[in-house]
């Protein structure tokens, strides 16, 4: 679907899991704007490449978009003019978001700011990301999650934990309850003790987020 290039930037610069995007995308509904979308997300590469290449520092604080920004924008745009059904335009918006924080600051700007109550890109971290504060945390943390009972029966978690356990609570049972999938006698938190070490994030501003080594999760069980 992508070329060469293309899908090594996703998958080595941005982490993005490619097949992700291609699913979604061979969705029947999807068929009448596939070839629409890979052509969008193609420009939207090229203009982060060629705004990388000149070696200008993001100015994070101006609140002025830097070009490749403005280029991702204004497609999208000209987009959201043509494409009448809600489906298929939240589809290209989850791209312009994804593609126009990467743009904005980096991995670090597309794996905080990621949409979670609709379908985006899936995002994994392989190595750690900068800044954290990591440091701030105990050598072994208790960490919680809240998911569907299918993530425990199946021993296959998500990346995003937290320290907090009524945040924990907050993402099982109250942020997604507006969500068609979601069936609040399926929603559990689970928990487990962590070395700080295999952390990859870390940030306990606000959600007290903890990013893990899903490879590195033993013992996680449900929290009574």
């Amino acid at each position: 679907m992508f070329g060469t290039p293309y899908k090594e930037f996703m998958a080595n610069e941005m982490r993005i899991n490619v097949c992700s995007i291609e699913s979604k995308l061979n969705e029947p509904f999807f068929s009448n704007f596939k070839i629409i979308a890979v052509d969008a997300i193609e420009k939207y590469i090229d203009a982060i490449k060629a705004f990388e290449a000149k070696g200008e520092v993001r100015d994070l604080y101006s609140g002025v978009d830097n070009e490749a920004e403005e280029l991702i924008r204004s497609h999208y745009c000209s987009l959201s003019d043509e494409i009448e059904d809600e489906e298929v335009l939240q589809v290209f918006d989850a791209l312009r978001h994804s593609f126009s924080c990467y743009a904005y600051n980096g991995l670090h700007q597309l794996y905080t700011r990621q949409e979670n109550e609709a379908w985006h890109p899936k995002v994994t971290l392989i190595d750690r990301l900068e800044p954290n504060d990591i440091n701030t945390l105990d050598s072994t943390i208790k960490i919680y999650r809240g998911c569907d009972v299918g993530e425990f029966d199946n021993n296959s978690y998500g990346q995003a934990w937290t320290t907090s356990l009524d945040v924990a609570k907050d993402f099982a049972f109250r942020h997604y309850q507006s969500q068609p999938w979601f069936k609040e006698e399926k929603r559990i938190v689970v928990e487990t003790i962590y070395s700080r070490d295999h952390l990859l994030f870390s940030d306990q501003s606000i959600e007290f987020e903890v990013v893990v080594d899903t490879k590195k999760l033993i013992n996680v069980k449900k929290h009574t």
